[in-house]
């Protein structure tokens, strides 16, 4: 190509070295397949998250390597988590402890800066001999249309291969410029986080902290607990939602940690460390086209973020197994054109879709404050509710109950009684 300064071919190239990408590359290691990752940051770099690690990312880390989740759980820059605090408008609360009943000794959640865990994974990827690592260079180009796939970068440089993974994170031009699909503002959500010091009232166990507050929902306002004495804090809503009530994020939490009464005691010593940064957030609320000829995408770039919890660790690494196993299979039967990779999308639906799906659903249910307080109010009252709302943080289909009026007529029957 005229005007090119160099050219580099591997198997397969990944654009985006978050975990959705380095996860690809990690799995697709374990099953022989050479791979290229090419990230315009270089390492360490911050990632804006609300730096929780969820039971799903300790299964990923787990089926990549048990040494890496061995790493993981090692490092003093990282919390053992054990739960989660939900605090409803009226503030009743309501505290949901992790289970980990196959491996009893791990810890089932961890909070880590994500500037920490992602070089955890970088240095895995770059310490393994099938993976070559590209920094500080931006892919702007990709011509996936023949035989063979082309990038090229800003400095012009060129990379070939045979197939390329897009995992760019959120709002990434480039994904949405290979794999077309319309940006709608009820199916993103807009973040802020801030990190402070001296805040109190952390649970003993590191449980991480959701304030579901009128102003915020659907959203709501976190609290995570890291190792260092300090709190990643920051809040969450539909950005539809946020541009219609023409809110500012920021003010409406620091209004709440200042005049909510409960919030105004943890924070009442607190000191912001940090300025605050804001993102926005892909949800999975709809599907969206995750292929195209010789091109997947994962992570944030494939909209995979769980619309209730706002967490897309634990889907980004999984989506990067999927991608793993449709490109050994294409491999093996040298078909990587669009109708194959179809597959990889039903793939990744037939497995997260449910959730996700369940997950729109419970974002629209706390949109009712009253209804959530009512619920809330039963819950705290009732020993045999709390022990079906910690079955529902690992069973679907005992999650599908929060979606049944009989739930709630239940409900209503204890009330009474």
């Amino acid at each position: 190509m005229e005007g090119v300064l160099n050219s580099q071919r591997s198997e397969v190239s990944i654009v985006g070295a978050g975990p959705a990408g380095l996860s690809t590359a990690l799995f697709l290691a374990k099953k022989g397949i050479r791979s290229t990752i090419i990230d315009k940051e270089t390492f360490p770099r911050d990632k804006i998250c609300g730096d929780g690690l969820s039971g799903w990312v300790v299964t990923m880390l787990r089926r990549i390597d048990p040494a890496l989740l061995g790493k993981l759980q090692s490092l003093p820059a990282q919390l053992p988590s054990y739960g989660v605090r939900f605090f409803a408008p009226n503030m009743k609360s309501f505290a949901l402890p992790y289970r980990n009943a196959k491996f009893p000794n791990d810890p089932p959640g961890h909070l880590i800066r994500r500037i920490d865990f992602d070089q955890v994974l970088m240095e895995a990827a770059q310490e393994n001999p099938l993976i070559e690592v590209i920094l500080g260079v931006t892919i702007d180009h990709i011509d996936h249309s023949g035989d063979q796939v082309f990038m090229t970068s800003t400095g012009n440089q060129l990379w070939t291969s045979d197939f390329c993974v897009i995992a760019t994170g959120a709002g990434s031009k480039l994904a949405r410029s290979v794999v077309p699909h319309k940006k709608e503002h009820k199916h993103q959500a807009t973040g802020i986080r801030q990190y402070y010091a001296n805040v109190t009232g952390v649970h003993e166990g590191n449980f991480v902290d959701f304030y579901f507050l009128k102003e915020f929902l659907p959203g709501y306002l976190w609290v995570f607990p890291l190792p260092d004495g300090t709190a990643n804090v920051g809040a969450g809503i539909r950005t539809d939602i946020l541009k219609k009530r023409k809110l500012t994020l920021k003010q409406v939490t620091e209004k709440a940690l200042i005049e909510n009464p409960h919030l105004a005691e943890r924070f009442k010593d607190a000191r912001p460390i940090s300025a605050v940064s804001a993102w926005s957030l892909p949800l999975g609320s709809r599907k969206v086209p995750l292929s195209a000829n010789r091109v997947l995408l994962t992570g944030d770039a494939a909209s995979l973020i769980d619309p209730f919890t706002g967490e897309g660790v634990g889907n980004a690494m999984w989506s990067g197994f999927a991608a793993s196993e449709h490109i050994s299979k294409a491999f093996e039967i040298n078909r990587f054109d669009s109708d194959f990779n179809k597959k990889y999308d039903k793939f990744v639906y037939n497995k997260l879709w449910k959730e996700l799906r369940l997950s729109t659903w419970i974002q629209r249910l706390i949109n009712y404050p009253k209804l959530f307080n009512w619920v809330m109010n039963k819950v705290t009252a009732n020993p045999e509710l709390q022990q079906s709302l910690i079955r529902m943080i690992d069973d679907l289909d005992e999650r599908k109950k929060l979606t049944k009026i009989s739930f709630y007529v239940k409900l209503l029957g204890r009330s009474r009684g």
